[in-house]
């Protein structure tokens, strides 16, 4: 099928990584949708930015990129930034609040049923924003990828709990999934596919590799050990390419060695915004 009959939609967060060192466009929404377009997927995110400088250089970004932005609102609010520190080349964060991704209020009109919508928890502190996102999903998309990224202080019980029952694809790191077992009242991945009709849990083990798993079978991925620069933006990239896997149905084993390999590719690159390896890119062509 032609990438560009997809209609795949990106709700949520525009951001700006503040390391000690250095500043970065990012926040996880905005790295799946840069990731999903590099795979020649049509990308529109629904968002906000503030009418700053920042907001305008990620408006920018977002042109030279050809993801779409008609529904990224222009806010009096700043825009939103996040203190990162590293240890060992692993992320901490603290995310700013009272700022322009905290006001999603665009619920836009849809012709037809989307056949992707991307959302996560850190866009969903905000009551402003939920009614847009529950706008998004009732129009009955094909598929719903829930990007758990449990961040401290941007997320609740509630808010991962509507997110799993609205999704049909589930990511989360080995951490997260510990997290959301015991709010889900699960013990294996298998449980809760069957408790919330999923379709697919991806679960990334940091250097280790992943897992995909399925009502029926399960796939595992190994890793050897890479140098590691900063793992900002690596599980958005394994991400980006199980989403273009699932949308063209690939074969679910290569879709996780795929996937990996962004991952591992985007630990060795500073920032969230690595180009995908050739091979990855070759693969959806």
């Amino acid at each position: 099928m032609d990438k560009a009959t997809f209609s795949c939609i990106v709700f949520g967060e525009i951001l700006y990584d503040c390391f000690p060192d250095r500043t970065c466009l990012g926040g996880a929404a905005l790295n799946f949708a840069w990731n999903l377009r590099q795979l020649g997927f049509p990308v529109a995110m629904i968002s906000a930015v503030g009418r700053d400088d920042l907001g305008r250089q990620a408006k920018d970004f977002l042109t030279r990129a050809d993801i779409g932005q008609q529904c990224v609102a222009d806010r009096p609010e700043p825009t939103g930034t996040v203190d990162v520190f590293l240890q060992d080349g692993q992320p901490s964060y603290t995310i700013r609040s009272g700022v322009a991704w905290d006001h999603i209020e665009t619920q836009p009109a849809l012709d037809q049923p989307p056949d992707l919508i991307y959302y996560g928890t850190a866009a969903q502190r905000s009551p402003a924003n939920r009614p847009g996102l529950e706008h998004l999903l009732a129009a009955n998309p094909r598929h719903r990828f829930f990007d758990v990224n449990l961040r401290k202080d941007a997320y609740s019980r509630e808010t991962v709990l509507f997110g799993l029952e609205a999704a049909s694809i589930v990511k989360l790191n080995d951490e997260e999934w510990e997290e959301v077992r015991l709010i889900a009242d699960v013990d294996r991945p298998v449980d809760l596919i069957a408790r919330f009709a999923l379709d697919c849990l991806a679960i990334t083990l940091g250097a280790k590799g992943a897992q995909l798993h399925y009502a029926k079978t399960s796939f595992e991925k190994r890793l050897e050990p890479v140098p590691v620069i900063d793992a900002v933006g690596a599980g958005d990239a394994f991400s980006g390419v199980l989403a273009a896997g699932t949308l063209l149905n690939t074969n679910q084993q290569q879709v996780l060695n795929l996937a990996c390999t962004a991952g591992a590719a985007a630990v060795q690159h500073p920032g969230a915004h690595l180009q995908l390896p050739d091979e990855v890119k070759a693969a959806f062509d």
